[in-house]
């Protein structure tokens, strides 16, 4: 049996930087990571909802400590595509958008004071200014933050790709397949080999609450997501080649939602994403999780979501439309948990809607606390503690 001084279970948006960045350091690393199923049906494994072409990337946020994992992540993407070889990030812009009164106002305030306090600021524009740059048609009473640089979508798919190479170049073995139970210091993987390490770091994203790597449950949601899709011709496409990545609130809504300019896919057409939701059914166990993934999401999310995509985009014109399933996980401090989890043990997971961009961040300080280095000096006001199930309220 082959012995490591880290074996890094999970090889997605955390767990494969975090495998890369210990590896880096001279330490002995395993990273475990299942592969993406060719057929999502056919998967009895786990699956990622970074399994996936798109995801917003940018500076902004209405909280400093999100904003700066992602800056801190962001001024790395094209050191990565160098090393790398992969195209990773697209710099389209971003834009996020909230009401300046209302029940909301307190978020729109938030990004709005993260964004004025950046170096190379982005700019501030209101209703009819962002109608006039963009063609997107916001509620009236809209504020937003218009980043021109440093914004847009990232491939988290080439940036997992390139994690896990470059993981490999620094000297780390990578198994890519399932990891199935874990007993002290030795995992097991689907096809029944036995890895041991010194140290194990979990990093498997929503399954983390189930699938019993851990020693203990974290305290966290597991939420059954649907996405919706708009494939559009070749010539539409070209039309909104200039459009941002879009973060807003629609009248009358109580939570924002987003949408990824044409990006796409590998079937060879485009697509623009929409996406967000907060009434939307918990899942609570391996089986569950596989159920959802194994279906198509829920028809009458995907309408709701895709009106509001009209809405924005007065003529729009459309080929075809379908949803999708996804899963995010949301903590009970709302930012990951990178802790110690028992002896031996750490936790590197839930991302509550927003880690794909900073995984590269995540990972680095999953690294650390895996080491033994605390995280007092890194610059965060939050100190990514888990909580466990025992202890929440």
């Amino acid at each position: 049996m082959q012995g490591f001084d880290f074996i890094v279970i999970g090889g997605g948006m955390m767990g494969a930087p975090c495998a890369r960045h210990l590896a880096k350091a001279g330490h002995s690393v395993a990273l475990i990571a299942a592969p993406e199923p060719a057929v999502k049906a056919d998967w009895g494994g786990p699956f990622g909802s970074h399994f996936d072409a798109a995801r917003i990337t940018r500076r902004v946020a209405a909280d400093a400590d999100w904003s700066l994992l992602s800056r801190r992540s962001i001024d790395r993407y094209r050191d990565l595509e160098a090393r790398s070889g992969r195209t990773i990030f697209h710099e389209v812009g971003a834009l996020m958008a909230g009401p300046e009164d209302g029940p909301l106002a307190g978020f729109t305030e938030g990004f709005r004071r993260v964004a004025e306090g950046l170096s190379d600021a982005p700019e501030i524009l209101g209703t009819c200014e962002v109608w006039e740059r963009t063609g997107l048609a916001l509620p009236e009473g809209s504020v937003a933050s218009f980043e021109a640089r440093h914004g847009g979508w990232m491939d988290p798919r080439a940036m997992r790709e390139a994690q896990q190479a470059l993981a490999v170049r620094a000297g780390a073995a990578l198994s890519a397949q399932a990891a199935v139970a874990r007993e002290d210091r030795v995992v097991t993987l689907a096809d029944g080999t036995r890895v041991a390490g010194e140290h194990m770091v979990v990093a498997t994203g929503p399954h983390a609450a189930s699938d019993g790597l851990l020693p203990r449950r974290p305290a966290m949601k597991v939420w059954a997501r649907t996405i919706a899709f708009a494939r559009l011709s070749e010539a539409e496409g070209a039309r909104l080649a200039d459009m941002p990545s879009v973060i807003w609130v629609p009248e009358g809504w109580d939570h924002d939602l987003y949408m990824l300019p044409p990006v796409r896919y590998p079937d060879g057409h485009l697509y623009l994403k929409i996406g967000g939701q907060v009434d939307s059914p918990r899942i609570r166990s391996d089986a569950g999780m596989r159920d959802w993934f194994h279906g198509a999401g829920e028809a009458h999310v995907g309408e709701r979501l895709l009106a509001e995509m009209r809405a924005l985009m007065p003529g729009l014109v459309v080929e075809a439309t379908h949803t999708e399933p996804c899963a995010v996980v949301w903590t009970e401090t709302g930012f990951p948990y990178i802790d110690g989890a028992g002896e031996g043990v750490t936790v590197l997971c839930g991302g509550n809607g927003a880690a794909a961009k900073c995984g590269d961040e995540l990972g680095r300080l999953g690294a650390l606390v895996a080491t033994g280095a605390g995280l007092a000096d890194e610059g965060y006001a939050a100190d990514f503690r888990a909580v466990w199930d025992a202890d929440a309220s």
